[in-house]
Parts: structure tokens; sequence; C-alpha cells
């Protein structure tokens, strides 16, 4: 059937999936730490400025050119992309928490839908995961594109939940907003050249590397 992908998009894109990004906050928990966030507005703002940008300038593009290799049976390249990924990480955190997720859904993945043996990755990072997976399954490329972007938002919505003194509903609006304005920027992930990728957030960036210290954790990262 042409629409044979979406079944196993559905129950790939569940909050439940096994696969830990419960246990992550990606930087979120020492944010509110730091105090830099303390109310869904503060929320709101994180996900529409970080988040977005790091996605249509990190995860995206990195999802994009895994896809296309899986498609293409490029092991190399696939290899390739999963290193810059690990790279373009600039904390060990963040690094971590991708590699452990991107390493348990490939776990899940082989053992639920793949049916053939071997991989080409070293470092697991998600997005290059995801890339490989959705490729494999005839994933379409918008479909792919939005999946990862609503498990993006939706982990750090989830882990808001938990840290912040907003509600359900205050977090899917937050939630919606966040999916309608990545909506269009896909074409702009697209486009960007090797040498344009990455993104630099200094006050994200040591808000993860401090959550290592931190007097007491709700999560890993």
């Amino acid at each position: 059937m042409e629409n044979d992908w979406m079944e196993m998009m559905l129950q790939f894109a569940d909050s439940s999936l096994p696969v830990g990004g419960y246990a992550h906050s990606f930087g979120l928990e020492g944010l509110c730490q730091s105090r830099d966030l303390q109310s869904d507005d503060d929320l709101r703002l994180f996900l529409l400025r970080d988040v977005r940008h790091s996605l249509i300038t990190v995860d995206v593009p990195l999802m994009l050119r895994a896809y296309q290799a899986a498609l293409d049976l490029d092991g190399d390249r696939i290899h390739y992309w999963d290193e810059v990924a690990w790279a373009m990480r600039p904390t060990r955190q963040l690094r971590e928490a991708a590699g452990r997720i991107g390493r348990q859904t490939w776990q899940l993945y082989t053992k639920t839908w793949r049916e053939l043996d071997g991989h080409h990755f070293y470092r697991y990072q998600a997005p290059v995961v995801s890339g490989v997976i959705f490729a494999e399954r005839g994933v379409p490329q918008k479909a792919a594109y939005s999946t990862l972007v609503y498990q993006t938002f939706s982990a750090l919505v989830q882990s808001a939940l938990k840290l912040l003194p907003i509600g359900p509903s205050a977090a899917q609006s937050i939630l919606k907003d966040g999916l309608a304005r990545m909506a269009g920027e896909l074409p702009v992930a697209a486009a960007l050249t090797d040498d344009e990728l990455g993104s630099f957030n200094p006050l994200w960036d040591v808000a993860a590397s401090r959550h290592e210290r931190a007097d007491a954790r709700l999560f890993i990262s």
C-alpha cells in the first residue's frame, strides 16, 4: 500500500515510545534552575526562538542528509553525518543525550520493523538515525520533517510540565504554536549548504553543562 509507512510513523512519533526521551530535558532543567525559564511565556519564547533555530540549522539538515544517504545506500555518508552530528553538539550532555536516544531508537526499530542486519552508526546521533529510518520505511520527506519537529517540541513540552508551573492546556497551546511556526521551514533547512550548518547558543549550552553538578536533578540531561 502507498501509505504503509503511516502506521509505523504513528507508533514511532508517540510520546510513549520507549527510547528514553522522558529521561532527558535537553538542557531545559538547567535553564529552569538558572531561572532563565520561569513561565509558560518563557517556554514559548525558548521553543519559538532557540529550539526552532536549532532545528532549522542543525537537526533537520542532518536528518535530510542522512535520509538522502540512506536512499543512495551510501553507508560511508551515513557514518560521516553521524560523526558531524556528534561534533556539532557543543556540550557533552547534549551529545550524549542525542546518542542515547538514537541508539535506543535504532535498537527498537531493528527489533520491531527492520528485517536487515547491519548499520553505519558509531555515535547514534538521533537526527541521523531518524533520517535513515524514515528513508528505509519510505516515509515522504515532508512527513519525516514533521515527525522530527513534533518529537523535538513534544519532548521539551513534556519535560516542562515537570519543571514549570504550567498545565496541560497551556503546554498544548505552546506545542501548537511551535509546530505552526515550523510549518514552512522545510525549504529553508533543505537549502542550507554544509558550511551553513550549526547553531550558537551559549545560554542553552552553559545551562546544559551546569546540569551535571546541580544540587538536585529530575533528568539525566
